[in-house]
């Protein structure tokens, strides 16, 4: 072989050396298209990682907590459309119970006898106040009446002062030595109710003073009158025309002032102008007329009885 020869084949052998190691791109577009035409489910499988399998537990128990949740809300639902139309039919009158709406009672807490106090006197501690001073005022009220003496005859004294009133006792004593047991309870008792027009220029006092007069005179049992002869109304109208001596009677009534009441009243220095008397009978806004007549006629025994002891008395 010539070396020109040689030198072709060597030539040859570095070319065909060069063309193995380039790839064959020939029928690679191909392959890939037949490669991307394969499905996934066609493939392979492939083991899974426990990172995967974690994954996959967490999506099917959230699948199975949001398909409960939504049936549990689906059946609460339901349940509160029955009761709505059981409710209805409650109202309407349709039904008388229902089973499925039921009044719950809660259970009260135990409590000891000093919280049971407490509790009671936290919420109605001034309900208790309330009550105890009613109860208070009435017992008071209901004492008084069952043990003060009921008065068999009141005498109403109106003077310009209290010189009167200071003997208030004595004048009671006095007068029950002529009085009958008018109420039948063993006992005599006269009640005077004083009443002082002084200080009449004090505008209280003197309204205060009129209003009493009014009120004690809107009732007819104020039927006897002790006045010293200064007051401005018919409180004296029983006179002499009755048939009493005028020596002892005078226009406002039996004049006091006597040694037999001057010992009586423990009062030396009786003024002269001192006088019990009698109102008429006649109809008032508060006691009508028969009712009046009925305490005059009443009294009027006792007042006999005053009227001959102070005559029979020495000036």
């Amino acid at each position: 072989m010539s070396m020109s020869q040689r030198e072709q084949n060597e030539n040859d052998k570095k070319l065909n050396s060069g063309v193995e190691d380039v790839p064959d791109t020939r029928y690679a577009g191909k392959e890939a298209e037949e490669i991307s035409e394969i499905h996934p489910a066609d493939m392979p499988d492939k083991p899974k990682t426990d990172v995967m399998k974690y994954l996959d537990d967490e999506v099917k128990a959230r699948e199975e907590a949001s398909k409960a949740d939504r049936e549990a809300r689906a059946q609460h639902e339901k349940e509160l459309q029955e009761k709505k139309i059981e409710l209805t039919k409650l109202k309407m009158g349709v039904i008388d119970e229902s089973e499925s709406i039921k009044e719950v009672h809660e259970e009260a807490p135990k409590l000891s006898f000093g919280e049971k106090i407490e509790n009671i006197w936290y919420r109605s501690k001034w309900i208790i106040l309330f009550a105890v001073f009613c109860v208070v005022a009435v017992s008071y009220i209901v004492y008084s009446q069952v043990t003060s003496e009921k008065a068999d005859m009141t005498v109403l004294v109106v003077m310009e002062n209290n010189a009167l009133y200071a003997r208030t006792e004595e004048v009671e004593e006095f007068l029950e030595q002529y009085c009958d047991d008018l109420d039948g309870n063993g006992y005599v008792h006269v009640l005077v109710y004083n009443i002082v027009l002084s200080d009449l220029e004090d505008v209280t006092s003197s309204t205060s003073a009129q209003a009493q007069i009014m009120t004690q005179l809107m009732t007819g049992d104020n039927i006897l009158i002790i006045s010293d002869g200064t007051t401005e109304f018919e409180a004296h109208d029983f006179t002499a025309d009755e048939g009493y001596d005028d020596d002892c009677m005078t226009e406002y009534g039996i004049t006091l002032n006597c040694a037999l009441t001057r010992e009586e009243l423990k009062w030396e220095a009786m003024p002269e102008n001192l006088y019990i008397g009698m109102r008429q009978p006649q109809e008032l806004s508060g006691t009508k007329l028969e009712a009046m007549q009925e305490n005059f006629d009443e009294l009027l025994p006792m007042f006999n009885r005053i009227y001959e002891a102070i005559c029979a008395s020495e000036p």
